[in-house]
């Protein structure tokens, strides 16, 4: 099966590696609210990184829907999570830290984050983050091991609100994210993994229950799909 041909595996959860400083970053791809969003960023630079982070996931989907990724369609469902209202079967996440972004799509709800590791106020930021039973275990860890547990529990806890729909409205310190199954609630059951990811990265995804297998793209700097395995 070829890369494209994985694109439309439903059968699968796909997630596309994407380095946004290689990737085009074609304004004229954009929609108007992508276009509107992409002209407040303060620098040069993140204004192109977000430019090229939106033109790769319409790449995507495009792709995943067979269709021109100019003519896609992307809203909003009622909690304000992103959708395709004409593809109602392809759901999809968008993270992107600095120049490194994931784009994962599955046929049910899902959710993708990717951190650069939290290096600065780990003590103050730590009970933000994490549950009492995990704020006492990572208090228990080497301080070494700190950083990259504290990062990972943000990234499952990001993943799991993202497939949600939540985003940032539900505090992260009021559930717990360990790895497996993680249950929020009616019709909120999810799988939690985590993901290889740049150096000085964590990522981690989402899945509804039952997870599916997990299949690995790379968006090379020419357009063209690699694929990467599972796992």
């Amino acid at each position: 099966m070829n890369a494209v041909s994985l694109l439309r595996d439903d059968a699968s959860v796909r997630v596309v590696e994407l380095h946004l400083d290689a990737l085009e970053a074609d304004f004229d791809l954009l929609d108007a609210a992508e276009r509107a969003r992409a002209v407040r960023f303060a620098t040069p630079q993140l204004q192109r990184r977000f430019i090229a982070a939106h033109v790769a996931l319409r790449r995507v989907l495009g792709w995943a829907a067979n269709i021109d990724p100019a003519a896609l369609r992307i809203d909003a469902d009622p909690q304000g999570k992103p959708c395709l209202p004409e593809h109602p079967g392809l759901h999809f996440s968008l993270s992107h830290c600095g120049g490194q972004a994931l784009v994962a799509l599955d046929a049910a709800p899902v959710g993708v984050d990717i951190e650069a590791l939290i290096q600065r106020d780990t003590d103050v930021l730590a009970p933000q983050i994490l549950g009492r039973g995990e704020l006492e275990a990572w208090r228990r860890l080497p301080l070494g091991h700190r950083v990259e547990a504290l990062t990972e529990a943000w990234t499952r806890k990001e993943a799991a609100l993202k497939a949600c729909g939540f985003g940032l409205r539900v505090d992260p310190a009021s559930f717990e994210a360990p790895l497996g199954v993680l249950d929020l609630g009616p019709g909120r059951r999810f799988h939690l993994r985590d993901l290889r990811a740049a150096p000085g990265h964590c990522a981690a995804l989402a899945q509804t229950q039952p997870p599916r297998p997990l299949q690995r793209l790379r968006l090379q700097a020419e357009g063209v799909l690699q694929t990467l395995g599972g796992g």
